[in-house]
């Protein structure tokens, strides 16, 4: 499956999101902050937060989805005084300057990922788009080796993949259904290691996140400041 193709087949709201924010963030970025939301799909944690008082820059490489965001972000931005602003773009190369973000959310975003060197650009990116001591706020599935469903599915797939947790989510949920798109489960181990160098981690939380077929299952959350 080619980079990205398999998020770009889900039109508006149909595109997962389904990872709530957690009080971390907003006991650590004030209300009236510049953040910045990756892979945001059709804006949900975005309008969430412009209705609270922050202003917003979503992207994501979905067409579909940044257009029924824009759409919306006219009636929002019409009422808000904070602003909402959608793109189409990759992670890899953001459209931003440096250094003009008080935060950055990677929520559920980094599942979506497949290569450890695309990884790292992104964590890099991230920092560079962030002002100095600038907040990564960074929720994400973690490796359930104790569900055996998780478990069959990390094995399965390894053959293909060549990265433990790393695995194809199927229609259904079921071995024999459509693959859908590939995903990435982290240990902590693998998330701290993956921000080490850009930025300092001021806190890590186990927690339980709904997944695509609306199952809980193990996540992690770290926030952290640029150094």
């Amino acid at each position: 499956m080619e980079k990205g193709e398999g998020w770009k087949q889900f039109v508006g709201k149909e595109t997962p999101s389904t990872v709530e924010l957690n009080d971390l963030f907003f006991s650590n970025v004030p209300v009236g902050s510049k953040i910045v939301d990756f892979g945001c799909a059709w804006g949900r944690i975005g309008f969430e937060l412009q209705k609270l008082g922050y202003n917003v820059f979503g992207f994501d490489i979905n067409e579909n989805s940044i257009e029924y965001a824009k759409e919306n972000a006219i009636k929002t931005n019409a009422k808000y005084a904070e602003k909402l602003d959608f793109r189409i773009a990759d992670a890899l190369n953001l459209p931003y300057k440096a250094n003009i973000f008080d935060a950055c959310i990677m929520q559920a975003f980094l599942t979506t990922i497949i290569s450890p060197e695309a990884r790292t650009k992104i964590i890099e990116e991230a920092s560079r788009v962030l002002v100095p001591g600038g907040i990564l706020y960074l929720a994400d599935f973690g490796q359930n080796w104790k569900n055996p469903l998780y478990k069959e599915r990390y094995l399965r797939d390894y053959s293909s993949t060549g990265e433990k947790g790393t695995f194809f989510v199927t229609e259904d949920g079921e071995e024999s259904g459509k693959e859908l798109f590939l995903v990435h489960h982290y240990t902590l181990k693998e998330l701290k290691q993956l921000i080490k160098g850009s930025f300092n981690l001021e806190t890590s939380k186990k927690t339980t996140f709904k997944t695509f077929h609306g199952n809980s299952t193990l996540g992690y959350i770290l926030l952290a400041k640029k150094i």
